[in-house]
């Protein structure tokens, strides 16, 4: 099953970046969802609350993080000297981050209409989650839940043939995009090989209002196609389940010609 698709969001329910290769290291892709807005009590703010964030471009490379929106572009270095920290709260994990300069967090707060920070994942951050080797110690950054969401290109067009019209692959905010030979196949496997990792442990990714923005423009289209999600696919109390998250065993590469390799 061969990939079709690689990205990255650098800042949380920003754009997305798409890239031919994914480096994984023990927190996930390298920039992925590294950089998070926050509300002034320090909870994390995304699309579910503030859907115009679909709308701030970003742009990561090895120095550098560029975020623009309307006529605006700002460069923030990746060579930070992380003086100063600040807890936040994502879902109910509480992490130390590091605060970025306030005139950035002073221009997304006037774009997006609401009081924000923005804030870093560190070098003295810490999210742990779950090992399978005392040697391992694996680690998410401001995504939800696991470093690595993977979906399939058959639960989608799946999805798309209920609802009677195309549903866009970006709605789903994948890190791995992949053509699969049957819809929901992914829903059975509990260990694959993507490139030169291994990912375990994987969890049912829950949809919620997000699968309903307009990625292009960061507007709410109405219910669709979360509603037609709910009428048949599995539920938790976060929302419908598509798609998984998953957590690397080693460090490697993924690279866009790569295939998916079903483990277990």
């Amino acid at each position: 099953m061969k990939i079709e698709e690689l990205n990255i969001y650098p800042l949380k329910s920003a754009r997305s970046q798409k890239l031919n290769k994914l480096v994984i290291t023990q927190e996930g892709p390298v920039g992925d969802r590294q950089w998070m807005l926050v509300d002034q009590e320090g909870r994390f703010l995304s699309q579910r609350k503030l859907p115009r964030l679909a709308s701030v471009e970003v742009f990561f490379e090895e120095s550098s993080l560029t975020i623009g929106f309307q006529k605006t572009f700002f460069k923030i270095s990746t060579n930070s000297s992380f003086k100063r920290p600040v807890k936040v709260q994502i879902w109910n994990d509480n992490v130390e981050a590091a605060l970025e300069p306030d005139l950035y967090s002073q221009a997304l707060s006037q774009y997006l209409g609401m009081n924000c920070r923005l804030v870093r994942y560190a070098p003295f951050s810490q999210r742990r989650v779950r090992s399978l080797s005392q040697d391992w110690k694996p680690e998410v950054r401001f995504a939800d839940g696991r470093p690595l969401h993977l979906i399939n290109t058959k639960s989608i067009e799946d999805l798309s043939s209920r609802l009677g019209q195309e549903v866009p692959r970006d709605r789903f905010r994948a890190n791995v995009i992949f053509a699969g030979n049957a819809a929901y196949e992914e829903d059975l496997w509990k260990r694959i090989r993507l490139g030169e990792v291994i990912f375990s442990q994987p969890k049912p990714c829950a949809r919620c209002v997000v699968l309903n923005i307009d990625q292009s423009i960061g507007q709410l289209t109405g219910a669709e196609p979360l509603k037609t999600l709910q009428s048949y696919r599995p539920k938790t109390e976060a929302g419908p389940t598509f798609g998984a998250l998953w957590i690397p065993e080693n460090v490697g590469t993924i690279r866009e010609s790569d295939v998916l390799e079903v483990l277990e």
